[in-house]
């Protein structure tokens, strides 16, 4: 029987970063897909700047990243358009891709297609010994153990073996067949709406040059649906609802995706390739536990978001690491198996705030139809032409645009999250971020003299120290790692920003968490360290 470390069922990008992770501390891990090769459809397409940050600190390069995606003119904007020929009824800002973001992060949300940004990834796991990457293999029957879990993979081919494992994360999509075998449910509506996704080729620039963008929202009666543009030259996918009682993704072929693709264009569009066609069901759910012995869902498999928002990637992503680093600490004996407990505690809470976002962004879609089509359906198509024909003089129209605002503007969601306290969701500004530099808060991304952040002098598989200018009493064997905070560069001395004296001290998690906070230093410094090191170890936050 073969064996390693940990198993980790599905290569999407949160496999991916867990298998990443886990190798900064040479845990030996499995990870096996059963694809047989990457995504062909573009899928997912926002990888914001916690995502970005966490890729920099594994060793790519974020920079690079970012120049694979669409530039802010191509993918800035989001447009609510009769057609795509036709008229725009009002746009917005598509997340924080300005300037404006660099005073919180070197790496604002870029929009990159998931296939180039998995290839980023799985060029970096190809790089580590420690990780065995298998395609076309399926894993099932897990079966636990006190010392481990069994599975059952079988490649295309159907052969099987046994292979034995410490651990598994299950990241293997919003359909995981772990999640269904280890009998997790999930809580929240599983269909709110079906769609039909429908990829294809074509150069778009002539019919989007006047409103270069990302998405647009086709309006118009027969045509409705959303284009997402991944390479205005090239690369797009149409979204449209279907009735999945009366229709099926038979009822799709080229030639009818071809009439609705071009429909919604308001244009013929000659050079036209439909690539892929897929069902998928829009769900908001989260998985009752995200853990079952030593299995731990992540990703898809735990939570399942509208695309309203494009949290879904992000949050698995952050999960990935979460539980990873955690992993790592327990598999060589330097935490306490309690930690893992930690994982659901912190993560779901998370996924469970951006999920009631992504259906309200959703449900604010109807404010468009309404102000569209008016409150009696009889005289729909009357109510549209009329708008149509001026939308000025409907300023109920300008309002139902400005409604939107919050489904694409989420920066505090993606980087302003803390861990270890009840957050009623209605309370929470989305999008506006405040730096804090509490227990459960994530380390602020400050500049510094010698790195261009200051997460990027912490390491991440270790707890680190950052102490003010007067902080050479923190110096100890507990955590090895001391940052000076005198070599900060920032708007002022760094002990100040996050509200120290000049001998205080924060200690962070590997995953940029800050897990205790010492306005000055105690007496006895060693003491104080180890006491909140052990407490951290446990999932615990504070002093």
């Amino acid at each position: 029987m073969n064996a390693t470390q940990v198993l980790i069922i599905g290569a999407g990008p949160v496999g991916l970063i867990s298998a990443l992770t886990l190798a900064q501390s040479n845990i030996n891990c499995l990870l096996v897909d059963r694809r047989e090769t990457t995504l062909d459809a573009p899928k997912a397409h926002a990888v914001n700047a916690r995502t970005l940050e966490i890729c920099q600190r594994l060793g790519l390069d974020a920079d690079e990243i970012r120049r694979a995606g669409a530039s802010i003119e191509d993918g800035g904007q989001v447009h609510f358009v009769d057609t795509l020929s036709s008229t725009c009824f009002g746009s917005l800002p598509y997340e924080r891709q300005d300037d404006g973001a660099l005073e919180f992060t070197p790496w604002p949300l870029v929009n990159i297609a998931q296939p180039k940004f998995e290839m980023f990834l799985q060029a970096q796991v190809n790089d580590y010994p420690c990780i065995t990457f298998q395609r076309g293999v399926t894993a099932s029957d897990l079966r636990q153990s006190d010392t481990g879990v069994t599975a059952t993979l079988t490649d295309t081919d159907g052969n099987t073996l046994e292979h034995h494992a410490e651990y598994v994360i299950a990241a293997d999509g919003a359909n995981s067949r772990i999640r269904e075998a280890l009998d997790i449910g999930m809580t929240g509506p599983e269909a709110l709406q079906s769609n039909m996704m429908i990829h294809f080729e074509a150069d778009l620039r002539s019919l989007t040059e006047n409103h270069p963008g990302l998405l647009y929202f086709t309006l118009a009666p027969d045509a409705r649906g959303v284009f997402i543009g991944y390479q205005r030259d090239r690369t797009w996918v149409f979204m449209q609802s279907f009735d999945p009682n009366t229709q099926s993704r038979d009822d799709f072929d080229d030639a009818r995706c071809q009439d609705l693709v071009q429909a919604a264009a308001g244009s013929p569009l000659p050079d036209l390739q439909i690539k892929n066609v897929s069902p998928w069901t829009m769900s908001a759910q989260v998985a009752d536990s995200y853990r079952s012995g030593r299995v731990f869902l992540a990703g898809d498999a735990a939570h399942r978001f509208p695309p309203t928002g494009g949290l879904g990637l992000n949050t698995g992503v952050a999960d990935a690491e979460n539980i990873a680093w955690k992993l790592s600490k327990v598999l060589l004996d330097k935490a306490p198996a309690e930690l893992l407990d930690s994982y659901e505690a912190e993560r779901r809470p998370i996924s469970q705030i951006n999920t009631q976002q992504s259906l309200a962004n959703s449900a604010k879609m109807m404010f468009l139809f309404s102000a569209l089509y008016g409150p009696e359906p009889a005289e729909a198509a009357e109510h549209y032409a009329k708008v149509l024909a001026d939308p000025d003089a409907h300023p109920a129209l300008a309002q139902a645009v400005e409604v939107q605002r919050p489904h694409f503007d989420s920066f505090n969601l993606q980087i302003g999250y803390r861990y270890g306290e009840t957050v009623d969701p209605d309370s929470i500004d989305i999008s506006h971020y405040v730096p804090r530099f509490e227990p459960g808060d994530h380390l602020p991304l400050l500049p510094t003299k010698g790195s261009p952040w200051l997460l990027g002098l912490v390491p991440n598989n270790e707890f680190a120290l950052i102490a003010g200018h007067e902080g050479e009493s923190w110096r100890n064997d507990v955590v090895p790692v001391l940052i000076d905070g005198a070599d900060f560069e920032g708007r002022q001395p760094f002990h100040e920003w996050a509200g120290l004296t000049s001998s205080g001290a924060l200690l962070i998690r590997p995953d940029g968490h800050i897990a205790a906070r010492w306005i000055e230093a105690p007496t006895d410094t060693a003491c104080a360290v180890e006491a909140a090191h052990q407490k951290a170890l446990t999932g615990q936050w504070g002093n």
